[in-house]
């Protein structure tokens, strides 16, 4: 009825100005990346499902490059004998919509669709990889934050880096402790 769907859509409003961005303040980020994309799959179902189709069609050329830029990662830092957990994650629907509506570009032009998280034991530890990863990849210019030596409000710590990664690709990195 014509109620119902006032009533999703107002609360999937609230949900996404003030639920998620809540969830977002206290770091819970997996929860936010949650709420915004069941929001967004009631508020704009049209631009979900292009987004998601868009990603189908270039998810086995995606996993392919994922496990290769993983591979590297993990070989350069054996090389140095840094332990490391690498964890890999692709954006949600929402936050790539997101992106292209603040970017004004094309899922294609977008550029940090692939992340990936290193995880290590200490803090000198994740600069030692932020070097690491500097020395053998060429930065993005402006993609850099060192949120270890100025957390956010949150107290998030983690170091963030993007670089043209080993198939010339830009790969957005996360650097932090467990």
């Amino acid at each position: 009825s014509i109620s119902e769907e006032k009533r999703k859509n107002r609360i999937a409003r609230e949900t996404m100005e003030i639920y998620a961005p809540l969830a977002d303040r206290m770091g819970m980020n997996h929860i936010r990346d949650e709420l915004e994309d069941i929001s967004f799959k009631i508020l704009n179902p049209e631009a979900r499902n292009l987004v998601v189709e868009r990603l189908n069609i270039n998810k086995e050329n995606r996993d392919n490059t994922f496990k290769k830029i993983s591979r590297d990662f993990n070989n350069v830092l054996e090389v140095k004998s840094v332990n490391a957990k690498i964890v890999g994650r692709e954006k949600t629907p929402f936050s790539i919509w997101r992106k292209m509506q603040s970017k004004r570009v094309s899922l294609e032009q977008l550029t940090d669709i692939i992340g990936f998280r290193i995880i290590v034991d200490d803090v000198e530890t994740c600069y030692k990889v932020l070097g690491i990863f500097h020395e053998n990849w060429s930065t993005i210019p402006g993609r850099f934050k060192d949120f270890i030596s100025t957390p956010k409000i949150n107290n998030y710590k983690s170091i963030h880096t993007a670089v043209i990664g080993p198939s010339k690709e830009r790969v957005e990195i996360q650097i932090r402790t467990h």
